[in-house]
């Protein structure tokens, strides 16, 4: 059951009218994620590709929600078909999520159950858990989920001086929000070694773990989606101690993959649910987000 959940495309990952285009492109992990490097660029890595976008640009590309938008983007890049080697310069300005999402969409349209995570890597920054998101599909052959770090091409694996398979990523070098939640929770780590730039503690992990939670519910949000039940800012403090007792049961779900409490969590618990006649359009924007926490 969990895995036919999985292998149905969500609102985000429907790759719509490049759906047939995506059928014919090989099976092969390695080709797929040099695929999706080819079209996408994260943003906080311009200059090491000696690329410069106006930042107008670079937010506006970074704010687009949905695979197919994100490929339609890339067509308006440049006259060549998707599967086109690009110049730095023509790949659509975007954030690990986005690099994750592309792939998962590919995966789920080949019939693959795949699904987007939302955590910390250990890789990405020197004595430190940084914000990050995969993807992860099940192998058929190793009987177990697998993770993917799609965003890792050659200019990261030689800059990161990585040393393990992007194509499998050991548990110990990306966890999910869930297990980081509950490293700090124990005191084995100090919250302050979570996060992104100089935000980091205990409320950057919490909007992190919520983030996985829906994604676990194949909804994939933006990185900085906020703005309804206990995350009313992309930075909220834990209130009270219901809230943390909230939170701990919350991250067992992520750290477990519990697929069926996860879906039971986001649809019911009133401190995570949407609220009626929510609208995600009344998040913040990631230009808002620059602006209140630069």
């Amino acid at each position: 059951m969990e895995r036919l959940f999985y292998k149905d495309v969500s609102e985000c990952t429907d790759a719509g009218v490049y759906n047939s285009f995506i059928q014919d492109l090989p099976d092969d992990l390695q080709r797929l994620c040099e695929f999706v490097q080819n079209l996408l660029i994260h943003a906080y890595w311009l200059e090491k590709y000696d690329c410069q976008i106006d930042d107008a640009v670079k937010f506006s590309e970074m704010q687009t929600r949905y695979a197919k938008d994100i490929l339609d983007l890339a067509m308006l890049k440049t006259q060549e078909p998707l599967d086109k080697k690009r110049e730095p310069k023509q790949r659509v300005v975007s954030i690990c999520r986005d690099f994750s999402l592309i792939l998962c969409a590919i995966l789920r349209a080949k019939g693959i159950p795949s699904r987007t995570r939302c955590g910390f890597a250990s890789y990405l920054t020197a004595d430190h858990y940084e914000d990050h998101w995969i993807c992860e599909f099940w192998s058929a052959s190793k009987s177990r989920w697998v993770m993917v770090d799609a965003q890792l091409d050659n200019v990261h694996l030689k800059i990161l001086n990585i040393d393990f398979n992007p194509f499998d990523v050991p548990s110990s070098r990306f966890i999910y929000a869930g297990e980081a939640w509950e490293l700090c929770r124990s005191g084995n780590v100090t919250p302050e070694k979570f996060g992104i730039l100089n935000l980091n503690g205990l409320p950057f992990i919490k909007g992190n773990l919520i983030r996985d939670l829906f994604s676990l519910n194949k909804i994939e949000l933006l990185g900085w989606d906020t703005g309804w039940g206990i995350l009313p800012e992309y930075i909220t403090p834990i209130q009270n101690n219901d809230e943390m007792a909230l939170l701990d049961q919350l991250a067992i779900l992520s750290k477990k993959s519990d697929f069926a409490k996860a879906k039971q969590a986001v649809e019911s618990q009133q401190g995570i649910k949407f609220p009626i006649n929510w609208c995600l359009s009344k998040s913040p924007s990631i230009t808002d987000l620059y602006a209140k926490y630069q």
